[in-house]
């Protein structure tokens, strides 16, 4: 029954495996900045690789902006050192609160995106529909979901997920407030215990 591909916990890369380019941090760090022609060199690693990309950007209008990405990956499956040399357009869109916002338009799919991605065994930075990267935590079990649920409550009260003690309420939170997030926690700890009728 389900090949290669199928079920939860199989399949595609995710995108927390993959090298992640976002158009806010490149436009934050000046990798992209309206109105310039800039080079950019920088260095990002997938798994043990270390892939340096040379970024050269120009953001003037929506029908005169690109990203040109170069760099060398080695070829997933034989090893084989491939030259990349992509070329991207940005747009943009004008949100209701006035300014302008940047999108990168995928070269595979031709869609507007935030974010672009290269998971291994890819070649290109595409966006993630593309890619059809999936989410880790879509792809966790019911005790998995439970144990991140309980790890990230256990942080919001600013106590220690490992020590197995139930944290303290922080000063100025409200006794109702700690109630529910402890309520929360419990349920969270009786799936992961496997003690829930409802599983």
């Amino acid at each position: 029954m389900g090949g290669y591909g199928s079920g939860r916990s199989t399949g595609q890369p995710t995108v927390e495996q993959a090298i992640r380019l976002d158009i806010d941090q490149m436009m934050r760090r000046g990798i992209i900045r309206v109105g310039r022609h800039v080079a950019w060199e920088m260095s990002l690693t997938l798994y043990d690789d270390d892939i340096d990309v040379k970024f050269e950007s120009r953001a003037r209008n929506a029908w005169n902006s690109w990203l040109r990405l170069r760099y060398s990956i080695a070829d997933y499956w034989t090893g084989e050192q491939l030259e990349i040399d992509d070329k991207m357009r940005l747009t943009t869109t004008q949100p209701h609160f006035g300014g302008l916002r940047w999108w990168f338009v995928c070269p595979r799919s031709n869609r507007r995106c935030r974010q672009l991605y290269l998971p291994l065994g890819g070649r290109h930075f595409w966006s993630r529909r593309a890619y059809r990267l999936g989410y880790a935590s879509q792809r966790e079990d019911a005790y998995d979901r439970a144990l991140r649920r309980a790890r990230k409550l256990c942080l919001r009260l600013g106590g220690d997920p490992a020590d197995g003690e139930l944290p303290a309420r922080p000063k100025r939170m409200r006794w109702r407030t700690y109630d529910r997030i402890i309520a929360k926690l419990d349920a969270a700890h009786r799936v992961v215990d496997g003690t829930d009728p409802f599983l």
